[in-house]
């Protein structure tokens, strides 16, 4: 399957930001219950690679542009 035909497709784009909406929540929950430092620094570090899926669809779509363009 193309990322193109999943980013490009509302319902399931919708359905995949309501998801790491839900999941970015919950880490920046347990962020605030850390006690440990090394436990914050992982927890940034998975809400980060869950803000960038979130910028995928921007991406894939700006890579097809220009593929794309004369």
């Amino acid at each position: 399957m193309s990322l193109k035909l999943l980013v490009n497709d509302k319902k399931i784009w919708d359905s995949l930001n309501e998801e790491l909406d839900r999941r970015i929540n919950f880490i920046h929950v347990q962020m605030e219950q850390t006690l440990k430092s090394e436990d914050l620094y992982r927890l940034q570090g998975e809400a980060r690679a869950l803000r960038k899926i979130k910028q995928l669809r921007d991406q894939i779509n700006d890579r097809a542009d220009a593929n794309f363009s004369p």
